[in-house]
């Protein structure tokens, strides 16, 4: 019989923090593909997602009892992103050092270099979008969130995140175009 995640977080109130381990083990790599897809930076993203671990360990109280620890932890991720993004040290500084590695040829590996390449023209346009519309974009498409969870979340009208969106997509289409990638096949 597994214990319930719910279990686990009554145990972490009660002091016993190693209950916290299979939570973590449970939510590091959805908190890490939501952090990199806003910061489009490895480093950083694990950066945000341990400190945001260690928030919500601290912060366990807070949480509604019987609430689902996913959504909640995904807001701290979320805003921890945000005020990174925010910060005047991260603005103007370039964040695609990752992806500017040329990707490695494999005997055989065409098809995946063409994918690695696509990647990261994806990830260089999402790079170039604005903070706000990169932000929603991810919120949408790798979150899988709708718009009113959208807004919610950012404090912001359904209209405002519908907008930010039509906008991200037409500039995230047009930066593909740019670098040769036709969004509508596929890519």
């Amino acid at each position: 019989m597994s214990t319930s995640e719910w279990d686990l977080i009554q145990q972490c109130r009660r002091g016993r923090s190693a209950a916290f381990a299979p939570i973590v083990a449970g939510h590091q790599r959805d908190a890490l593909v939501l952090a990199e897809s806003l910061l489009l930076d490895a480093d950083d993203a694990a950066d945000v997602v341990q400190e945001a671990f260690i928030r919500a360990y601290a912060n366990l109280g807070r949480l509604a009892d019987g609430s689902k620890f996913g959504p909640w932890f995904r807001a701290i991720v979320r805003n921890r992103c945000l005020d990174l993004l925010r910060s005047p040290a991260r603005r103007g500084r370039e964040s695609l050092d990752a992806i500017a590695d040329e990707p490695r040829v494999e005997a055989g590996g065409t098809a995946r270099l063409e994918r690695e390449q696509v990647a990261v023209s994806i990830r260089t346009a999402l790079g170039r979008l604005p903070a706000a519309h990169r932000e929603v974009l991810v919120l949408k498409e790798v979150e899988g969130l709708g718009y009113a969870e959208i807004a919610k979340a950012l404090g912001v009208a359904e209209g405002t995140v519908a907008s930010r969106l039509y906008h991200a997509r037409a500039a995230l289409r047009r930066a593909l175009a740019d670098a040769g990638i036709n969004s509508r096949e596929g890519a």
